[in-house]
């Protein structure tokens, strides 16, 4: 009696995997923020569970994460089966010859191509969101203008525009992330191959070398840094609303501040001038216990930083040591969770130890640099920068108006140096498409979606093909180890 044949279903592992992991990465969240409410909110059973099927039930759908995860996978594993499944058989049917094997720099190509299409198509299914498209459609028609109100006095009317946007941008976050990604591996490969020649920087000067591998991750995120502060607090739009949230949360100063700031560098806010805003910055001394006139800007020049303090102290060193401490405790109730679920599994106590340790380093670093940004305003516009440069030449009104800020900006990202070295790259380039974000527009015409698309696929396909090829170690941080697990079959 003969065997059944079974069917292979092992290179369907990776896609499972990836489904999964997408779907978790989707939902979880989700779930979270209804079970917060689901206690606070008044709601029947029915409501819960309408609700709770809903949160289920819409990452399942194929224009969602999941399926875009699960395609791209695809790409990588499956598709390069099949298509060097096809091309041998075609050589074998040309030239009859029975073992036919493909060389690597082919399989390598057969890779990219088919990890290309993969991403390519799971890029058109994400931006399947017709809920999306519907909402810019409606916020522009509302800020459009009705050219019917308006008559030329000759009675001549202009036709209608031939043309009518659409928009996307969906995935320019996403988009973004894959692109920081995929130049990293570039760069490393560029790096490695050409190691070997004579002109390699590191047979010319092994310590610049050395010095710019050790920099290269504190520089991108001190980097990205600066832009992202400078957005937060010139151009919070252009920041995603939950990471916007996030920094201010953080940061936890008085709104009126930083909306002082913002007039400071408008115009608005005058020294010397008397602009009508005096009461405006009186209003948040007196709260503080401090002269209204601090607030005056024909009265008191600068503004004196106990004003930017908050109230804290008069001392902007003690001010720095009272951010960190609170920032610390911040930081720790968000990295203390994150460590004990990351530890769940092991019953040692030594893990318990190193994971209280590392949540006690991240909150440093974030301490720090909450921290640093503010001393760095401080010394900037009342401590250091008057010393360096007279107020004839830098002026109390450029400091206020954008220099100590650029200041604070440039000097926090560098407390990433306390981190672990391991650690530098996944922070650096979890930072670094968001600051890309906020210089390129989030919104475009959506006629020009295949410049993203293009983009999206090539870095897709090189980040999968090196992974492919066991370069994991270019596919650095937890991003490799990630889809290092998801590939294996």
């Amino acid at each position: 009696m003969e065997a059944t044949p079974r069917v292979d279903l092992r290179p369907l592992k990776p896609l499972l995997r990836a489904y999964a992991l997408g779907y978790l990465t989707v939902t979880g969240p989700r779930l979270l923020d209804f079970l917060k409410t689901l206690g606070k909110k008044h709601r029947s059973a029915q409501e819960n569970l309408a609700i709770l099927y809903n949160i289920l039930k819409t990452s399942t759908q194929v224009n969602r994460f999941p399926a875009a995860a699960a395609l791209i996978v695809a790409g990588a594993t499956v598709l390069p089966r099949l298509a060097r499944s096809l091309l041998q058989w075609l050589l074998f049917a040309l030239s009859k010859t029975k073992g036919i094997r493909l060389s690597g720099n082919l399989n390598h190509r057969i890779h990219f191509v088919c990890s290309f299409l993969s991403a390519w198509l799971a890029f058109g299914l994400l931006n399947r969101d017709e809920a999306w498209v519907r909402k810019r459609a409606k916020s522009r028609t509302a800020a459009s203008v009705d050219m019917s109100n308006f008559e030329s006095p000759n009675q001549h009317h202009l036709p209608p525009p031939s043309y009518h946007p659409h928009y996307a941008g969906k995935t320019i976050d996403f988009t973004l992330f894959v692109f920081c990604r995929a130049l990293d591996i570039a760069v490393i490969t560029v790096w490695t191959r050409t190691r070997s020649k004579p002109w390699h920087l590191e047979h010319r000067s092994p310590t610049l070398a050395n010095f710019l591998r050790k920099s290269a991750d504190p520089s991108i995120f001190a980097a990205s840094a600066a832009i992202i502060m400078w957005s937060w607090f010139y151009s919070p739009e252009r920041l995603p609303r939950a990471y916007n949230r996030w920094i201010s949360k953080a940061a936890d100063v008085d709104g009126r501040l930083i909306e002082l700031l913002r007039r400071a560098r408008q115009g608005d806010f005058v020294y010397g001038q008397d602009t009508g805003q005096a009461p405006f910055l009186g209003g948040m001394c007196r709260d503080l216990g401090l002269p209204e006139e601090y607030g005056d800007p024909t009265k008191t020049i600068p503004v004196p930083c106990e004003v930017y303090h908050c109230g804290t102290s008069t001392s902007c060193e003690v001010h720095a040591i009272s951010r960190f401490w609170r920032s610390w405790k911040f930081a720790m109730e968000i990295y203390v969770p994150l460590q004990v679920l990351a530890r769940l599994r092991s019953r040692n106590s030594k893990a318990a130890l190193d994971g209280l340790k590392s949540a006690a380093r991240s909150s440093s670093f974030l301490a720090a640099f909450v921290a640093l940004f503010y001393y760095a305003v401080c010394l900037a516009r009342t401590r250091l920068g008057p010393r360096l440069f007279s107020y004839k030449t830098v002026t109390a009104q450029m400091w206020d108006s954008g220099l100590c800020v650029l200041a604070g900006c440039l000097a926090c990202g560098w407390t990433i140096l306390l981190e672990r070295p391991s650690r530098r790259q996944d922070i650096a380039f979890f930072v670094a498409p968001r600051a890309l974000a906020t210089i390129l527009p989030r919104v475009y015409d959506k006629r020009y979606i295949y410049r993203e698309q293009a983009v999206f696929a090539s870095s897709v396909a090189l980040i999968m093909t090196t992974l492919r090829m066991g370069n994991d170690r270019r596919v650095r941080g937890v991003l490799g180890r990630i889809l290092g697990s998801i590939l294996k079959e």
